[in-house]
């Protein structure tokens, strides 16, 4: 009996009752599936205001680096000059000798290092390495600023050549000379007399110590 009463009050199952549930579900799915788009819409949305603010700081750097770019390449030679004057100065004390380095061609910045008796020497040496500081196929765009040139554009101390002795140490400064320079410009500027691309290499003292403007 009571079996029976328990079939006779089970709540019945309608359609509208399925259906309704199923609308619910299917609502959920949707609602899920909207807030994933969303959710995508807004990082693509931020990677796009990224990229634009990139591309915007890169535009606006550009002609910066294109005006600046001169000056660090002279820089970049002035740096393969120092380390040939550091190999020299290494050589020198090996040898128990005077290595002269001389610009032959300015505009194709090759150079001649020479192994001669003193720094006081004029003539023509044993020629013990040779070679170019030239920046690949941009070589032409630079060259090295020579005494008389930097006199007219007001940089006095300029040098055309570098010895070193192994007792007398640097030539210059034996010589009393106190700050004595190279400097390598790019071949426009110098003949539009423009210096603040041009770079410096300072050196003082009997050990040829280096400082770059």
């Amino acid at each position: 009996m009571l079996l029976s009463l328990g079939r006779s009050i089970m709540v019945p199952i309608h359609d509208t009752d399925v259906a309704a549930e199923r609308w619910a579900q299917e609502e959920w799915e949707n609602y899920e599936l909207w807030e994933k788009v969303e959710v995508r819409l807004r990082r693509q949305k931020r990677l796009w205001v990224l990229a634009t603010s990139v591309i915007f700081v890169i535009l606006s750097a550009l002609p910066i680096v294109v005006d600046r770019w001169p000056k660090w390449s002279t820089r970049v030679v002035l740096r393969h000059v120092i380390r040939q004057m550091s190999q020299m100065k290494r050589e020198a004390g090996v040898q128990r000798a005077a290595l002269r380095m001389r610009f032959l061609d300015p505009i194709r910045l090759t150079y001649q290092v020479e192994k001669i008796p003193n720094c006081q020497f004029h003539g023509v040496g044993e020629v013990v390495a040779s070679g170019n500081f030239a920046l690949l196929s941009r070589s032409e765009q630079y060259l090295f600023v020579d005494p008389k040139t930097g006199e007219s554009l007001g940089i006095p101390g300029l040098q055309g050549e570098f010895c070193y002795d192994h007792l007398a140490g640097f030539a210059a400064a034996s010589e009393g000379k106190e700050v004595v320079g190279f400097a390598v410009i790019p071949a426009l500027d110098l003949a539009e007399k423009r210096l603040d691309r041009m770079s410096v290499l300072l050196l003082s003292g009997p050990s040829a110590e280096v400082s770059m403007d």
